[in-house]
């Protein structure tokens, strides 16, 4: 049986930054929409404290607790996606992130060559407040971690902060991500209308990989982009020499790239996994269940579209420039 994915959300942000608030709000809006929203619910408690919640709006919901989902949980994660959409019939996910889950774990999950067949990364929402000096080491990197990954932000609480601090917190959020659109409010008050509308065009002049909601021009392989996170499918088996060239192009703005795809007249099928700082390995190895050849790249701020058109310059038989 095939699926459309169905779009996936991450919210995340501070441990008390009022995320359950804010999803409780986003459930009310996909229900008066008559959406069957999934929700995924990571504490780290054995115990779900707030799911119970959750389920008085949600269609289902799966308490993934006892442990981080970036982690402990990564694999459960993946089950409650596919048994949420298969079993379910969920058409809208939601996975709200325990405060102490790095987002970019999170996304690694989410993007596997499987989990993606059933979903779709939609948009990464960051709910932050500002936090006390006394803050924890591996709760200030988790937040640090979400504001990076982040495409919305959103500054709650500001009714407790003076003018001078909050200001202060506003600029050291902008300086770690140039890239999202900034939310302040309190309460979480926001209009999940507003908050869910495509992005508007880019500002930036250089090239990005920010694109919301834009079909590609030109082509008929469309990318599947996210701000963050870009699958490429790839049309054909690569030339082996022309990806290695390939793989000492790739700028340090990309964190993370994984996929499988063969090599033109060998047989085995090959997955590609490269992280920074700049380690890559292609293993062949043999799946029951094969995906489609595609790579996903995950990482900001860097010339997406070149990269992309570099890495299908790799593909066997495809019409090149000609070599001097």
């Amino acid at each position: 049986m095939t699926f459309t994915p169905v779009p996936f959300y991450i919210l995340c942000g501070s441990l008390g930054a009022g995320k359950t608030t804010l999803l409780m709000r986003l459930l009310e809006h996909w229900k008066t929409q008559g959406r069957r929203t999934g929700v995924l619910m990571n504490e780290v408690g054995s115990v779900s404290i707030d799911g119970p919640r959750a389920g008085t709006l949600a269609e289902q919901v799966m308490n993934l607790a006892g442990g981080c989902v970036c982690c402990d949980t990564k694999e459960d994660l993946s089950w409650g996606i596919a048994q949420l959409v298969r079993d379910h019939g969920s058409d809208v996910l939601i996975l709200e992130c325990s405060g102490l889950a790095d987002p970019a774990e999170v996304i690694d999950a989410v993007t596997d060559a499987y989990t993606s067949r059933l979903s779709s990364l939609e948009r990464i929402i960051a709910l932050l407040h500002p936090v006390s000096m006394e803050e924890s080491h591996s709760s200030a990197y988790v937040t640090r971690q979400a504001i990076r990954c982040a495409d919305e932000l959103i500054l709650n609480k500001r009714d407790l902060y003076v003018p001078g601090h909050w200001e202060g917190f506003r600029r050291s959020i902008l300086d770690q991500n140039p890239y999202a659109r900034l939310w302040e409010t309190s309460h979480a008050r926001l209009d999940a209308v507003d908050l869910l509308a495509p992005h508007p065009s880019a500002k930036h002049t250089a090239p990005t990989n920010v694109v919301f909601d834009k079909s590609r021009s030109g082509s008929s392989q469309r990318a599947a982009y996210h701000p963050i996170a870009t699958t490429i499918t790839l049309p054909g088996p690569l030339n082996r020499r022309r990806f290695l060239a390939w793989i000492k192009t790739i700028p340090k703005e990309l964190e993370r790239a994984k996929g499988y795809f063969r090599f033109a007249q060998e047989p085995e099928l090959q997955e590609f996994q490269y992280a920074l700082p700049g380690q890559a390995t292609i293993t062949p190895l043999t799946l029951l269940d094969e995906p489609e050849p595609a790579l996903v790249l995950i990482g900001r701020g860097y010339d997406v579209e070149r990269l992309r058109a570099e890495l299908l310059a790799t593909v066997e038989n495809q019409p090149r420039l000609r070599e001097h």
